[in-house]
Parts: C-alpha cells; structure tokens; sequence
C-alpha cells in the first residue's frame, strides 16, 4: 500500500477556489483508494484552523518549513500548489511531486509589467516553477495547454511532467427542483435567466472585456450579468464599471458556497468566461454539467477543458464576446445534454487514479 504524505494548505481556507478546491476533491477521492494519507498544513495558516482538510483514516500534520515535520515512513510527497516541500526529510530519496495549475507569469504576452499582478509577485511564482523543475521528481500539470507552457519557458526534463485534469464535485451533476433554485436565487436578491461569470473580479480575468462584451450584446432589460467571486488585483476599475453600468444591469456577489453555485449556473443562461488565460477553468466544467452553455477564450486551456461545448472568442474584442454570448445563448437543447455528458466524465475519481499513477512513476515501479 502507497503511503503519501500530500500538503493540503491550499485547502485551509473559509472560501476556497480553484486550487483550494482541486486539493480537496483529490485528497478526498485518495482517501478512498488504497494508500495511506497524511494530510499536511503549514502553520502559516493555523489562523485558519478549524478549516483544516480531514479525511477519513487519514493523520493530520502540522507543517513548519524548514524545521518540521520531520518526514519519515512516507513513499512519496505531494504538494498540491506548485512549490518544493522544504520541510526535513529524514530519507532525502522521498519522491517529491508538486501540481502546476497555470504559468500564466511566464508568458511573454501576459506576464510583464503590473497590469496583472506585482512584479514582485510575479518573480516569486517565476523563481516556484525553477524550483519544482529542479528539484521535484515529478510534476502534475492539470491540462496539456499548461505543460506545453511550461515546458516552453522553463528549462525542465519533459518526461517529469504528467497531465492529470480536475474532477468537479457531484453537486454539480445533481438536480434541484426548479423551485428550490429560485428560492435560492430570490434569497440572494438575484433574477433567474441571467449571465453568470465565476471567478476572482480582477483585472487578470478580463471583467472589462467580459462587461463590454455582455454591453454590447444589448440583451432585454431582465438578464442581468450575474459577478460572482472576490476582488483581488486591480479590481478598482471594474467595481468602477459595474457602479457606471448600475445595478440593473450587472449584479454582484462575493464567493459562495457549492449548492448556491450550483443553482446559479442552472438558473443562468450562459456562463460568460472569455479570460485572459486558465490554466484550467473549473467553471467551464462546472456550467457545463448543469446544464449551462459557456462562452470561453479562445485562448489559454479553455477550448481544451470545453472539449469542444464551447462558444469561443476573442477575449480582447467586445464585438467577438458578444456575438458568441448571442450564439450561446440559442443552445440547443441536444447540445447541451452532451455538453453535459462531456463533463461529467471529470471526476475526482479519476483525478485520483491518474494521481495515484504519477505516484507509482515516482518510484520508478511503472
């Protein structure tokens, strides 16, 4: 039996988003496989304690780097967001594996300057992916579109990297009654029959075009866009673009949990994810699943994890935006039972066998 010792501190969160929440629905699904888990948080987060992932059968474990835990009766160590464990190892010859969930820093057409994140910020995350190149023995990238990236601009042997895509959570593969959807909606204030984005509210994920875009769309009065998420980087302007664009027209909410996301994708129209660049993008799988058509950039890992169910664009042209929204919108009703159908072979299921098997290449067994 594997015995893994996984860093879950993306996980110790009150509101966790995409790789809080990929932490968690791997390590749940390992727990359930034939491994032994040990499930670590660094002491960074004790403030956020009492959100510390469990799993069943699994032993917890603080983490303080570099000084302990001291790691010893493990075969491997996994750390779910993109850094090197440095904490002691008793047994240097541990396989190390690290996940890279997007390389968006490197990318000579999105990572220079300030205009998505500091360069200081930016220099850190750059200086991560050496590390993880250098000094893990394997590496987990979550979608093809990241590993070529990544392999692109950081010097790395390729047979290091495995791609193992996400699963999404089986709220999203439930149905409610349409009347407890409303209930929930009309208790959040919010319309049914509106346009949903979900993500952070920054500049990196392209609200302004994604505003301009549904502007431009000119859609009837009572389908609102829908902002769902928090605002981080240089979010000041678009909280500036949706007070100008009034409530009417555009809604905003901060992050929410599971079910009321669920319902909000069932209750919306269409998803309206055109970023800058994923690299992966759970909404798109999470939308599709309910029944939602999604509007994707034509760029990044977004046309792959859509499979083909999406309406693409070109993120940085209003018009482009629009008339995909329009397209979307006029859904048939086969193509979304196979969109659905699509994603609901992404399981975390899955996620954790194909995981389980990068494990075992670790060791040298396969």
């Amino acid at each position: 039996m594997l015995s893994i010792a996984i860093d879950a501190t993306a996980a110790c969160t009150p509101k966790p988003t995409g790789i809080g929440r990929y932490t968690e629905g791997l390590t749940k699904a390992l727990s359930q496989r034939q491994v032994r888990l040990e499930i670590g948080t660094r002491y960074s987060h004790f403030q956020h304690r009492k959100h510390r992932l469990q799993a069943s059968s699994a032993r917890e474990f603080w983490i303080q780097e570099p000084i302990w835990p001291l790691s010893r009766r493990v075969d491997v160590i996994h750390v779910t967001d993109a850094r090197v464990p440095r904490w002691p190892l008793l047994n240097s010859r541990i396989p190390r594996v690290a996940t890279l969930h997007d390389v968006f820093h490197i990318l000579p057409e999105l990572g220079h300057g300030d205009q998505f994140s500091t360069q200081d910020f930016a220099r850190k995350k750059v200086e991560r992916y050496r590390q993880i190149a250098n000094e893990c023995d394997r590496i987990i990238s979550v979608s093809e579109t990241t590993k070529e990236d990544f392999l692109r601009h950081i010097e790395c042997e390729p047979g290091k990297v495995k791609v193992v895509q996400h699963g999404i959570d089986d709220i999203f593969f439930s149905e409610n009654s349409n009347q407890e959807d409303v209930d929930i909606l009309e208790a959040l204030g919010v319309p049914t029959g509106g346009i949903l984005y979900v993500g952070d509210v920054s500049a990196r994920k392209n609200l302004k075009g994604i505003i301009s875009g549904f502007l431009a769309a000119d859609l009837e009065p009572n389908c609102p866009l829908i902002l769902v998420g928090e605002s981080t980087y240089r979010s000041e302007e678009v909280e500036s673009l949706i007070r100008n664009a009034g409530k009417r027209r555009i809604i905003r909410l901060s992050w929410q949990k599971q079910e009321i996301l669920a319902a909000l994708y069932r209750q919306s129209k269409t998803l309206l994810f055109c970023t800058y660049y994923e690299g992966f993008g759970l909404p798109i799988l999470e939308a599709l699943a309910c029944g939602t058509p999604v509007v994707i950039s034509q760029s990044g890992a977004a046309p792959e994890v859509a499979g083909g169910h999406g309406y693409p664009c070109d993120a940085g042209d209003p018009e482009s935006i629009a008339e995909a929204l329009v397209n979307a919108i006029k859904t048939s009703a086969k193509n979304i039972l196979s969109g659905q159908e699509y994603a609901r072979t992404f399981t975390w299921d899955r996620c954790a066998k194909k995981t389980e098997v990068v494990y075992q290449n670790a060791l040298g067994r396969i």
